[in-house]
């Protein structure tokens, strides 16, 4: 099975991390894939430079908590295969969300249907929450609840120091 069926069979949480091949190459090429989907998706709705330190803001939020998690429960050699995991679904779900971005940011779309890609969006979130949390469920070897409290965790730090760090844009 390759890597991008594993991050997808990861989406529906039918994999877990350690399904991943331990790569520091794979780790870097994700990374990228992150920046490149980020830029994508974000490139309608913010400045360039706000999008860019916005996309190095979270993948550097999500590589310190990550990190810093699985250092301080002892599991710390995981941490490749888990960060590809976090990163991989992140570029998923930043694809997913690019549709709905692109129908928010067109001025002709109705308020009909930009209040249902606004509810579309808050599933996506809470879908991608989901699955940060399955990842950490297994990485962790932790109960579900306990993943999910590390998930919501993760998105209100990114969401309240990007607030703080680029107040008024609205965006993570």
């Amino acid at each position: 099975m390759s890597d991008l069926q594993k991050l997808l069979s990861l989406l529906i949480l039918k994999s877990a991390p350690q399904d991943l091949r331990y790569s520091p190459p794979l780790m870097l090429q994700l990374v990228l894939a992150y920046i490149v989907s980020g830029i994508v998706v974000l490139q309608t709705t913010l400045s360039p430079d706000d999008m860019f330190s916005g996309l190095l803001l979270g993948l550097l939020i999500q590589f310190l908590f990550t990190y810093s998690v699985l250092k301080a429960l002892d599991k710390s050699p995981r941490f490749v295969q888990t960060f590809c995991a976090i990163l991989g679904a992140g570029v998923l779900f930043n694809l997913l969300s690019w549709p709905v971005f692109s129908l928010l940011s067109e001025e002709t779309t109705s308020e009909a249907m930009k209040s249902a890609m606004s509810l579309m969006f808050l599933l996506i979130i809470s879908w991608e929450v989901l699955v940060k949390a399955h990842i950490f469920k297994h990485a962790l070897e932790m109960r579900m609840f306990s993943a999910l409290a590390l998930s919501f965790s993760l998105f209100f730090i990114s969401i309240a120091l990007s607030q703080l760090l680029f107040p008024g844009n609205g965006s993570s």
